[in-house]
């Protein structure tokens, strides 16, 4: 059976009727939707007074709520951002503020609108953020200050300056006890953050397993290595701290084990050499045998001639005949012959 419309609504007159309840219908929906479900005004705060997007402020475009709002996913942090360009560039590079908070797709989460014409959208910017994450500062141990007062962000850094430069440690700490700070500042210098991290992270600093401060080292000041209190790793070489001394005369070379150890400098003795000091028939061969010029440099030339030599080694295919301790790093007899065998060719 099909279905018969009143002879009224097909008239001319019933369809102009038609339209405009249509349109009283969608009117009183639209009015019902926005008095029912929007919260409040928008905010007429812009922070630097300047348009965005030919925007004023929010409230500009209050009747627009597609501007923020899509249908079904509601707030969207792609549409904050069409306007919001320096948002969504630190996101995308992973740098800045919002950059390195987490949950910055979801900009009401410390940007909370429609509560009115004077509220200012950034003053409550810093409710869901973890310091810790983004500064590598724990508030752990500064939640209360001295006098068991809550602390505020304004008690560490500037008005509306949350910058890691802008953080002052001094002031507060030497309220509560000048003496110590004047010291530890005498001591340490002003940067607190390289050694505490709210935790504080000195108290549990194991510096034996970075480098042990046993034997020669175990009476050190923090100082004697870490020049200027700047508490990166220094380097590990004996000569970053060590001037090679006179009496080496540049001689001895840079490997310090060979000779000292960590207990002392010393007395030094020649704990290290592989090979053989008994080489030859005549006992234990003086260094300046080998060693001419200096003991960071030997030659074989002083005993065995170097015409022989190539003699010797014919079968062989050498790049050089210079560096002897390849092949015979002990000086033992018949050495040589494994040694160049498992090697067969040096380039």
């Amino acid at each position: 059976m099909e279905l018969q419309l009143p002879t009224f609504l097909l008239s001319p007159f019933g369809r102009r009727v038609t339209s405009v309840m249509a349109v009283a219908i969608l009117g009183i929906t639209a009015y019902t939707f926005k008095k029912t479900y929007t919260p409040g005004p928008l905010s007429e705060a812009h922070p630097n007074n300047e348009p965005l997007c030919g925007y004023e402020s929010h409230a500009s475009f209050e009747d627009e709520c597609l501007h923020c709002h899509a249908p079904v996913h509601c707030l969207s942090a792609d549409r904050c951002q069409t306007c919001h360009i320096d948002v969504a560039q630190q996101r995308q590079e992973s740098d800045g503020l919002h950059g390195l908070l987490p949950g910055t797709d979801k900009c009401q989460r410390c940007h909370n609108e429609h509560g009115g014409r004077e509220a200012v959208l950034t003053e409550v910017a810093f409710i869901n953020i973890d310091h810790t994450r983004l500064t590598g500062f724990a508030l752990a141990r500064h939640a209360l200050d001295y006098d068991g007062a809550a602390m505020a962000c304004e008690n560490c850094h500037g008005p509306d300056e949350f910058a890691a430069a802008t953080v002052d440690c001094v002031t507060c700490h030497t309220a509560a006890d000048p003496l110590w700070m004047d010291e530890h500042l005498a001591e340490f210098g002003s940067a607190c953050t390289p050694c505490h991290d709210g935790v504080d992270r000195m108290s549990d600093f194991e510096h034996d397993a970075a480098f042990p401060l046993a034997d020669g080292h175990a009476g050190l000041e923090c100082a004697d290595c870490h020049a200027g209190y700047v508490f990166a790793t220094p380097p590990r070489d004996c000569v970053a701290c060590h001037v090679d001394p006179e009496v080496h005369l540049g001689q001895f070379g840079l490997d310090c084990s060979r000779c000292h150890t960590a207990v002392a400098w010393t007395p030094a003795e020649l704990t290290r050499h592989v090979f053989r000091l008994d080489h030859g028939d005549e006992g234990e061969v003086p260094c300046e045998t080998c060693h001419t010029g200096s003991y960071t440099f030997y030659t074989c030339d002083e005993c065995h001639e170097p015409d022989q030599a190539r003699i010797d080694h014919l079968g062989y295919s050498f790049a050089s005949l210079d560096e002897c301790a390849r092949c015979h790093p002990t000086g033992a007899p018949g050495e040589g012959a494994v040694q160049a065998a498992s090697e067969e060719v040096l380039e």
